[in-house]
């Protein structure tokens, strides 16, 4: 196997699971703080599976909860492949600019994350998180899932440095 596509998986991996935490984390936050459960979100993204149950449980639950967190991990991971190849090309072009172009290629992929996610593929596979909280606090998930994704990036940087 090719030692660019394994590196290239790793930082995806990285980068993947920092953004599903800190996404994760932000949407129950905000479920919580707009009446709603911490889990509630996490539940919902299982509606995949489970059409009318999922995106009412409120509750954590090993079958919504467990099988939403591991959903919303994996995609997390496959837009950080999206993101680390955006990182490897920006900084080819612009290596000076390194953290800059780490935020820049976050920024593009949270977006279209978002815009693949509620506006592209049917509703059945979207998130569900909008089903428990307002579209400002849907925005801040994806906001999170853009530093996720550049934390990530940037400790990784700074451990292959060490």
């Amino acid at each position: 196997m090719d030692v660019n596509l394994i590196a290239c998986t790793r930082r995806a991996l990285r980068s993947g699971l920092v953004s599903a935490a800190v996404a994760a984390a932000f949407a129950g936050w905000r479920a919580s703080a707009e009446g709603g459960t911490a889990v509630a979100p996490l539940n919902a993204v299982s509606h995949c599976l489970w059409p009318r149950r999922a995106l009412v449980q409120t509750r954590f639950s090993i079958r919504y909860t467990l099988t939403g967190a591991a959903i919303h991990t994996a995609s997390a991971v496959f837009w950080a492949t999206l993101f680390e190849v955006l990182c490897s090309r920006l900084r080819r072009d612009a290596p000076h600019a390194d953290p800059v172009a780490v935020v820049t290629a976050a920024a593009a992929t949270a977006a279209t994350a978002y815009v693949v996610d509620y506006h592209v593929v049917p509703e059945r596979l979207a998130p569900g998180f909008d089903t428990h909280m307002s579209r400002r606090s849907l925005a801040g998930v994806y906001i999170a899932l853009a530093a996720g994704l550049a934390v990530g990036a940037l400790l990784g940087k700074a451990r292959e440095r060490a």
